[in-house]
This record gives C-alpha cells, structure tokens and sequence, in this order.
C-alpha cells in the first residue's frame, strides 16, 4: 500500500484508532495531571475500564463499523450502517459508549427506523458522530456534493442535532480534501467554514483560526476552545491540533490528548485528519506497532480503497 491515496486511507484510519488509544488512558483527566502521567508518550492501560495498552475504545469501534458498511454497500446506507451499530451493541464490546449513542441503538432495535432513532435537543449536540465519520471522507472525497447527505444520514441514526452533523460534516470534509491533496493549512478553516455554513461548530473553528494567528500554545487554545464531549469543542480543539502542527502527526496527537476531558475523541478526530492529510509514513513506528488490531486496520483500509476504486 504505497500509492499517495492508499496511503492517505491508512494513514486516516490507523491515526484515529492511535490517537483514540493513547488518549484513552487520561478521558476526564485535566492537562496538568496528563502531563505528569504521561512522560514517555506511548500507550498506557486504563485498568478502571479493563482496557490494556495500546487499546482504543468505541471511537474506533464504531468508526469500523462504517468501514464495514461502505465496504459492504459501497455507499452510506442507513439501515446497514444501523445493523452493524445494533451487532456491535449487542456483542457487548462497547468501551466507554455515549449515553446518547447507547440509547439510540436501544431504539434502533426496537423500531428498526434510523430517521427517529437518533437522540434530538441541545443535549444531542455529542461528539459521536464527528468521532467516527472520518471512513465517510475518505470514500466520498472525490464526490463533495454528495459527502453532505451521507454524512448527515451517518450521523442522524444515534445524533439527530444540527451541530452534531455540522461537527462531522467539518471533520469528513478536511478529511476528503486532505486525500485529494488540495487541504491548504492556510485556508482549511475558511474553506471549511464555508462548506458547513452557519452554526456554533462554525463559530468556535473560527476562533480556533484567531488562536493560531495569535500564536496561542496548544494549551491555552485548548482551555479556551474547549475540550468536553460537546461536538462544538470537540471539533475546534481537534482542528487547531492538527493546523499548528500540519507536518507532524507526533505533535498533533500528543498535543490533543494532553487537552485533557474528553482526549480520547479530540485526539482521535485530530489523528484522523492529520493522518489522511500525511499518510501512514509520518505516522511513529512505534505506535504503530503498538495500536491494536494493526494488521486488521491495515487490511479494512485496503478494502475501503478497492471499494472506492468500484463504486
């Protein structure tokens, strides 16, 4: 797998996965503490959550399970997208899922309707579906137009809420635009900005943008910016890692998970970006090995790429 594009692939899915695993550990630390944890900035386990070293959590999860449908469908189908969420609950495996999320995959298995499933009101408003649609920009990043309505139906089945599918819909399209090698760091928040439109998602990727004209730290940008479970933070916080270190997918991450909160999912969108837009090469090698499910990873992101190819 050494073509720019099928790089770019890898590069995404194995950074979001990474990025997931190392912030994992510290969901719901501040940054201070993580800084004093974290010295060797490798793979920690999380014996709170049963999880090991180097093990990412429904983030990743529930991202494969798009991978698995796009491979499968060669689109975003709804209904297929909402059976592999129902088997992935069902299985158990579940690694620290949202309540909004758990509660509509509850639904889902009683009404089998995607368009009402998902949760609704402010509080809908998570990262759930911005954590996971990064497979979603890589397959339709040579088809904007279309990207729009298949990421608003990925999102609506667990997060019906206007800023939840804004949030994605920033995330797949710096995704797409990083495989289609036309992502400009100098204007990726602009032209982001202008493809999602109007909302608070819009409003704080805009002040990330202002942060780094001033040369705010990464720190500092991110107590400001936000780091909970709120999309509106999320994204913001994911993106301003990713633009202050474009070229460097070690700081980008790194820089993430010590924003503390809610790490594992900032560092995850922030790695799925920054991977798509450097590929697996700049990714370390030893996080590499270390990252679960590695050969597994590797051989879904050449599937999604042939799938691509075909459709």
């Amino acid at each position: 797998m050494n073509e720019p594009i099928k790089d770019q692939f890898l590069g995404c899915l194995l950074g979001l996965a990474i990025g997931d695993a190392l912030g994992m550990p510290f969901e719901g630390w501040s940054p201070a503490s993580i800084k004093r944890q974290w010295k060797e900035k490798g793979f920690l386990p999380s014996p709170s959550r049963g999880l090991g070293p180097g093990q990412y959590t429904d983030d990743t999860l529930m991202a494969l399970c798009h991978v698995h449908s796009l491979i499968e469908r060669g689109r975003v189908e709804p209904e297929d997208i909402s059976r592999k969420f129902i088997g992935w609950y069902d299985s158990g495996d579940l690694r620290g899922i949202g309540g909004a999320t758990a509660h509509a995959i509850r639904r889902l298995k009683k009404s089998h309707n995607w368009q009402e499933s998902g949760a609704t009101g402010e509080y809908a408003a998570g990262n759930g579906g911005a954590m996971r649609i990064a497979p979603v920009g890589l397959f339709y990043h040579n088809d904007l137009p279309a990207l729009k309505e298949a990421v608003r139906k990925a999102v609506i089945i667990t997060h019906n809420n206007p800023e939840a599918v804004a949030g994605a819909l920033a995330v797949a399209y710096l995704v797409a635009r990083s495989v289609r090698d036309e992502l400009d760091p100098d204007t990726a928040i602009k032209d982001a900005s202008n493809f999602i439109g109007p909302c608070k998602v819009r409003e704080n990727l805009q002040g990330a943008g202002e942060l780094l004209g001033s040369g705010a730290t990464p720190e500092k940008a991110l107590e400001i910016l936000g780091t909970s479970g709120y999309v509106v933070e999320t994204v913001a916080s994911a993106v301003f890692c990713f633009l202050y270190s474009p070229d460097d997918f070690y700081k980008t991450v790194v820089n993430a998970v010590e924003g503390g909160v809610d790490s594992d999912t900032t560092a995850a969108v922030a790695g799925a970006i920054s991977g798509s837009y450097n590929g697996i090469k700049k990714i370390p090698e030893d996080w590499l090995k270390g990252v679960e499910n590695y050969d597994g990873i590797q051989d879904l992101a050449g599937k999604l790429y042939t799938a691509w190819r075909k459709k």
